[in-house]
């Protein structure tokens, strides 16, 4: 299994507040302010054990407003972690709290223990939400690449029985061959990869029928096979 350095640099557009104040709605990113840079960038660790450690870098943000950071650690909602921050005569964003200048991309932010395969999020916004800004990291992926071709599951219920698939590296717009394996049954199915050879976006749903939560899933191309074993239900909820 290959462990990279997710990044995911979101373009954004407006929103968000909190229930109980009247014209206000959540953070949410499909209401990310347009034009703005939000990215968390992996800070290298020894041995790559451990919780990841983040930093946050944020470009073409406006000055004259005041912005706070949320995180949101899964499957709960965003989380105010720091206020007071602006943008400086360099772009910078900043925070002067207690006199000392506190740059945002010197904060080292972290998760703690994940899930695997579940998703970690970072939010700037102000206090009214008419500008925000949003990115996401998979701290502990499932991940698998072989032959030039990978695929990375993500966990989307709170209940561990959800995955979302992606793949990329196949032979463009070629039918490649998925398969799922659970207690010795296995599901095959027939997809048809896009033009720019990327497997398309699918959802495996678990529901129990034996004691077993562990499962294999593989999609095999016309130039690579790429299989990764994961687990499901509450063992997918475990924090590493």
């Amino acid at each position: 299994m290959v462990r990279g350095t997710f990044l995911c640099i979101l373009f954004l557009c407006a929103l968000p507040v909190f229930a109980g104040h009247p014209g206000m709605t959540d953070l949410s990113p499909r209401q990310a302010t347009p034009g703005l840079r939000l990215e968390l960038i992996e800070i290298p660790s020894l041995g790559g054990n451990g919780a990841k450690k983040y930093t946050a870098h944020a470009s073409d943000f406006p000055r004259g407003l005041i912005f706070s950071i949320y995180t949101k650690d899964f499957p709960g909602t965003f989380a105010e972690m720091f206020s007071g921050f602006h943008v400086d005569d360099s772009g910078n964003m900043v925070s002067s709290k207690g006199g000392k200048q506190q740059r945002l991309q010197d904060l080292i932010l972290t998760p703690g223990p994940y899930p695997r395969g579940a998703a970690w999020d970072i939010a700037i916004a102000t206090a009214d939400r008419s500008v925000s800004a949003f990115a996401q990291v998979i701290p502990q992926p499932i991940a698998v690449q072989s032959g030039g071709c990978s695929v990375s599951l993500q966990l989307l219920s709170p209940r561990g029985d959800r995955f979302l698939v992606t793949g990329s590296g196949f032979v463009p717009s070629e039918e490649v061959l998925t398969e799922l394996t659970i207690e010795n049954r296995i599901e095959q199915r027939l997809r048809k990869a896009s033009a720019d050879g990327q497997l398309t976006r699918h959802v495996i749903s678990h529901a129990a029928m034996g004691k077993d939560r562990t499962a294999k899933y593989s999609v095999k191309g016309r130039s690579c096979k790429v299989t990764t074993e994961y687990e499901w239900g509450e063992r997918a909820l475990i924090r590493w």
